[in-house]
């Protein structure tokens, strides 16, 4: 595992960055849209717009990379989130803001299908859980610092925004510096498509967008949330963390799990803890600070893992020549989800005020029950003991004049 990840630090390194600045760029923009009054369904349609840049992004960027390879895709797109996040101070406009949105979430599609695709073809099945959950683990710990960044300045001035800024722009330092090339492949990639998501695992699609839809909506709405029950906003910097920190410290476990148990079955327990717990709060008109706290931090650990766990669902049925298409499909169902989610629970809060945001959460996680049961009843998942013994899709790294040769991944696509 260890000689998997060294050649890869680079890359997580840069994404850290991204992350970081992202997390507080998601946090500050919804805090900001409050103190504007732009309103629940406003803020729901402007955290929205960075998920239908996400999906428009997932289209292009497996062109883009195959056309000019993973770093240079990487640099210029972490360049143009960089420059998006200085917009939103020149126009205090939510309009102008959803527009904003979508072209940072065209850039972060590119920057993610880089990373995943990367990383998915450096590793055999046996060990992909592992591999993502430390991808998981590396995001998370970054958006949850990315959170504490929101105390270095006040959300009605320019400070934080310029700060998202630079760090987006230093997150191109590593990988652009680094002797490590990206992976390439013999076999001509598969253009990014549903049909060929959905032939693979049609779990995990539909599990995709409606995890998307989950983390989303967290993100893009548990700040207003929290303000409408009048937290501070150090507070709402916690309870962001706080969802964040649960989902680290479970992912590796899960992770580790994932590769020695049914990943599918494995998502839908958790989907199922996931929805219950955020139906047990609907009763509770106004939980105290602690509390809240601490669903927080429960609710995390077990919806914010499920996203490697499906992308390796996924990923232990595609070809080699499916790896940038396959993660093109994963985003651009996230990517859906998370667009639909925000603003459907942006109009919940509307309507029904705080209690709004738990009600959508819970009825995400408790579709992908049923969905996973529904597919378990259909078709039943590939023996666990087909992942270990398979190489990598391809693990063509080079370090100076070092390389190593490319592995066959043979053609094998259980659909689950």
């Amino acid at each position: 595992m260890r000689s998997t990840i060294l050649p890869l630090v680079t890359l997580l390194l840069g994404f850290s960055l991204l992350q970081m600045s992202n997390g507080l760029q998601g946090t500050l923009l919804a805090i900001r849209a409050g103190l504007e009054g732009f309103g629940g369904t406003a803020t729901g349609l402007i955290m929205s717009g960075f998920f239908a840049g996400l999906s428009i992004g997932s289209f292009v960027a497996p062109r883009l990379i195959s056309s000019v390879g993973h770093i240079r895709t990487f640099a210029a797109l972490a360049s143009v989130a960089s420059a998006a996040a200085l917009m939103h101070l020149a126009f205090i406009d939510p309009w102008v803001w959803i527009a904003v949105r979508c072209l940072t979430g065209f850039a972060f599609a590119g920057l993610i299908i880089v990373t995943e695709s990367w990383l998915n073809a450096s590793v055999s099945s046996a060990q992909r859980g592992k591999l993502l959950a430390v991808y998981g683990m590396v995001g998370m710990a970054s958006g949850a610092a990315g959170q504490f960044l929101l105390n270095l300045g006040d959300p009605a001035e320019f400070t934080l925004f310029v700060l998202v800024s630079i760090v987006m722009s230093l997150a191109l330092v590593p990988i652009s510096l680094s002797r490590v090339e990206g992976p390439r492949s013999e076999e001509a990639q598969e253009p990014p498509s549903l049909r060929r998501l959905w032939g693979l695992s049609p779990y995990g699609a539909v599990a995709a967008g409606l995890v998307g839809a989950s983390i989303g909506t967290f993100y893009g709405l548990a700040p207003l949330f929290a303000q409408e029950m009048d937290y501070t906003q150090s507070r709402i910097a916690l309870l962001i963390a706080a969802f964040t920190i649960g989902g680290l410290l479970l992912q590796f476990p899960l992770g580790w799990m994932s590769d020695r148990i049914s990943r599918r079955g494995l998502g839908v327990g958790l989907a199922a803890a996931g929805g219950f717990m955020m139906m047990l709060t609907l009763p509770i008109p106004a939980p105290s600070g602690s509390v809240l706290l601490v669903l927080g931090f429960a609710i995390g650990g077990l919806v914010l893992p499920a996203q490697s766990i499906v992308v390796a669902h996924v990923n232990d049925r595609a070809p080699g020549s499916a790896v940038v298409a396959v993660s093109g499909g994963l985003v651009l169902m996230q990517g859906i989800g998370a667009a639909i989610g925000p603003l459907l629970a942006g109009w919940l809060l509307d309507v029904m005020g705080p209690r709004g945001l738990p009600l959508a959460l819970g009825g995400f996680q408790l579709a992908i029950v049923a969905w996973g049961l529904l597919r378990m009843t259909l078709r039943s998942d590939p023996e666990t003991q087909e992942r270990h013994g398979a190489p990598p899709l391809t693990s063509n790294f080079v370090e100076g004049d070092l390389s190593r040769e490319e592995h066959d991944p043979g053609k094998e696509t259980a659909s689950a």
